[in-house]
């Protein structure tokens, strides 16, 4: 059995530390929206297509939704939004919880649904612009 030597544990540290680096720069930029409360909304979709835009408040709002793919439930509040309720098989939605950040996400697969928090305030939010060419 062969013995690691000193240049292998610093390829293994390199590579470690570049996707740490990575890794921590993708967190930091996702978690530092500048953002006000009230100006956050959530847009819900409907197997790939758009059904409708809710406005994320402190007051009070149900939103249900009743398609051919399935009954969900949702509860905005808090300038949040949670999916209190699911028809389908596995409840995994209802784990997602209470999401109140721009780019935080509720799906729930078997209704084809997807709920996303976004700023359309936000100048830095712009995922029409090219990121890579290859």
């Amino acid at each position: 059995m062969k013995t690691m030597k000193r240049g292998d544990f610093l390829l293994i540290l390199i590579v470690l530390l570049a996707a740490g680096s990575i890794y921590g720069y993708k967190w930091f930029s996702n978690h530092n929206h500048p953002y006000k409360q009230g100006e956050l909304e959530a847009v819900i979709t409907v197997n790939g297509k758009a059904y409708k835009t809710v406005q994320l408040t402190k007051e009070e709002q149900i939103i249900d939704i009743r398609t051919r793919y399935g009954h969900n439930t949702l509860k905005v509040y808090d300038y949040g939004i949670q999916m209190t309720y699911s028809d389908a098989p596995l409840t995994i939605a209802l784990d997602m919880g209470f999401i109140s950040r721009p780019k935080q996400q509720i799906i729930c697969i078997p209704a084809r649904l997807l709920v996303e928090i976004s700023n359309p305030e936000s100048s830095l939010e712009d995922d029409d612009a090219l990121d890579a060419v290859i």
